[in-house]
């Protein structure tokens, strides 16, 4: 069984090994230059871009046609993990790919996961994929898993900067510049639906922090302690990210597991400069 995802699952070269997962990158424009969000982005540099250019970052799903290329170079069954149809057409171009794919294979088992999230919680869902796979679960028993898990995720972030969902539109200016006055920064999550909604906010970066790792701790409440997986992704600031971890650590009994991982190139575009994302 073979896993594809698009490019917004933050995998590193290590995550990108342990999944076995095949990336189907998004193109990102920024300042007039393409970037494709194959692993090679160079992220600082990248961002650098972005705070250098008035213009909004721009993001293009890959194709249909891309999608069924991946799918006839895989051998066997498919799943594939695509960031929240409400956030992205990758999910729509998947099943085009998968409808071409099928026409000369129409039995072939070929799933595709809406993550209804991003980022970490697109690395979730494939790392759990791949435990279901490597754990020899029935196909029909992994999709039945996931789409459960996918109903319950949770997905929280923290950005450091709200400019460039500014420079996208995902923010109005007089909220950006009210924050900035008053060092506000948003505590964000999924609305359960692959929609962004705010949780809350906090004066300051370590005190908006805090009050995500304190949802975290409420929202695993029940579970048996160590029993569950929390994934980390952060986008250029490693030190505030184990910061993070070792929060979690302290007040989140239930986590067990934490993997951390740097941010994609599109992760990057939204997360910008310091931003951490956890799913769980």
């Amino acid at each position: 069984m073979n896993i594809l995802v698009d490019s917004c699952c933050d995998l590193s070269p290590e995550l990108l090994e342990r999944t076995g997962a095949t990336i189907a990158p998004l193109t990102l424009t920024v300042g007039g230059k393409d970037y494709i969000d194959d692993g090679s982005v160079d992220i600082p540099a990248f961002i650098e871009a972005m705070k250098a250019t008035k213009d909004a970052a721009r993001s293009a799903c890959p194709s249909p046609d891309y999608y069924e290329r991946l799918i006839n170079g895989a051998d066997g069954d498919c799943f594939i993990v695509t960031l929240s149809s409400n956030l992205s057409g990758s999910y729509n171009a998947a099943a085009l790919g998968v409808n071409l794919a099928q026409e000369n294979n129409p039995d072939r088992r070929i799933h595709i996961f809406d993550s209804e999230s991003a980022s970490a919680g697109e690395t979730y869902l494939a790392l759990m994929t791949r435990d279901l796979i490597d754990a020899g679960c029935a196909f029909e028993e992994i999709v039945e898993k996931v789409e459960d898990k996918i109903r319950t995720m949770n997905t929280i972030f923290v950005l450091d900067s709200l400019d460039n969902l500014v420079k996208n539109g995902r923010v109005s200016k007089a909220v950006a510049a009210v924050a900035s006055i008053l060092s506000i920064r948003l505590v964000m999550s999924d609305d359960g639906h692959g929609r962004i909604k705010q949780l809350g906010k906090a004066r300051g970066i370590k005190a908006a922090l805090s009050q995500m790792v304190d949802v975290c701790r409420k929202q695993t409440e029940g579970s048996e302690p160590g029993s569950r997986r929390l994934v980390l992704s952060y986008c250029n600031c490693l030190e505030r990210a184990q910061q993070v971890r070792d929060m979690i650590r302290d007040k989140c009994p239930a986590i067990g597991e934490i993997v951390m991982t740097p941010t994609s190139g599109l992760s990057s575009l939204y997360a910008y400069d310091g931003g951490v994302v956890i799913a769980y």
